[in-house]
């Protein structure tokens, strides 16, 4: 069963910096990785973040849900991607259930949060395993689970 797991962010981390620090942890540990966002232009931002974010190292990736191992889309289906979906977007895609893994990612905006509230209730609501992880309270920088 597709275990789901929700990131809180706190103002000082940036969702696109974060879902960066995840994409690596996910690419070492040789997993494929499926960016989803909501628009052309925060998938632009992602490409560009990952290809400067860490100069030392390099995560194969590309915009479309055609793109191995890591895809940035909007795309309307994911592909051939099952293992890990970084879901940016505010509704839950229908296709959320191929998946591994989901992580949602909670933003300090009111209108995202309940939207995000609300995908948490579906996937309680039908009985998925999930995860919760308040970085509002953190007071150092941990490394994200994948």
């Amino acid at each position: 069963m597709t275990k789901v797991s929700f990131y809180k962010l706190n103002n000082n981390l940036t969702p696109l910096c974060f879902v960066c620090s995840l994409v690596k942890k996910a690419h070492d540990a040789n997993r494929q990785v499926l960016c989803q966002v909501p628009n052309q232009q925060v998938a632009n931002s992602l490409d560009k973040l990952l290809w400067t974010n860490d100069i030392v190292s390099f995560l194969p990736h590309g915009i479309g849900s055609a793109s191995m191992p890591i895809a940035i889309s909007n795309d309307p289906l994911p592909g051939e991607h099952y293992q890990l979906l970084i879901n940016l977007c505010n509704e839950i895609p229908e296709w959320f259930s191929r998946f591994e893994r989901i992580i949602e990612i909670v933003g300090s905006d009111i209108k995202e949060r309940n939207f995000k509230r609300a995908n948490f209730q579906f996937y309680n609501e039908r009985g998925y395993p999930l995860a919760f992880f308040d970085l509002t309270k953190e007071t150092k920088s941990e490394e994200p689970e994948i």
